[in-house]
């Protein structure tokens, strides 16, 4: 395995993981600091998984050389 796919794999279990816990420490709590920073921690993790969705491939095309093939034709 890779160490990108290593990378973007904790990215993504952290990233949930602070959103759960931003979401469960901003609705649990009545003090503003806890607030914030659960609101704070809700905003990393999705910042998290914005970086994930984009570094993920959408589509593999296969075995295919992805370098184009250049054929040149004369006409006469």
């Amino acid at each position: 395995m890779d160490w990108g796919w290593i990378i973007i794999m904790a990215l993504a279990i952290l990233g949930a993981g602070l959103i759960a816990g931003g979401l469960v420490s901003y609705r649990g709590s009545t003090r503003v600091g806890v607030k914030a920073f659960g609101a704070a921690s809700v905003a990393v993790g999705i910042a998290m998984w914005a970086v994930v969705l984009m570094a993920v491939p959408v589509s593999q095309s296969g075995g295919a050389t992805s370098a184009p093939t250049v054929e040149v034709i004369q006409s006469r």
